[in-house]
């Protein structure tokens, strides 16, 4: 074991971590009504106005995302990550009376 090993075992440094799959790419959105709540892969991300700025990182593969708010249709859609960062507009429509 090399001193830099050694070191590094002691901090806690060498110790297993799970690998995170690099992001593939990200997006960002932009709904109407601003509270709309993001989910992707059935994971809810939160209000829409969270990730209008700051991109979702996604990783490689096919995501089911979904932008939905009580009393509007939701929008749906599939994406697939191409390296780029894209901004999703969501405009949603008031559920017909």
């Amino acid at each position: 074991m090399s001193p830099f090993e050694g070191v590094a075992a002691l901090l806690g440094c060498g110790a297993a971590r799970p690998r995170v799959a690099p992001a593939a790419g990200s997006l960002v959105f932009v709904c109407e009504p601003a509270d709309a709540r993001v989910t992707i892969d059935e994971t809810d991300l939160g209000p829409c106005a969270l990730w209008s700025t700051r991109g979702v990182a996604l990783p490689a593969g096919t995501h089911r995302l979904v932008v939905s708010r009580e009393g509007y249709l939701p929008m749906e859609s599939e994406v697939v990550p191409d390296g780029r960062r894209v901004t999703v507009r969501a405009v949603l429509r008031r559920v017909p009376e």
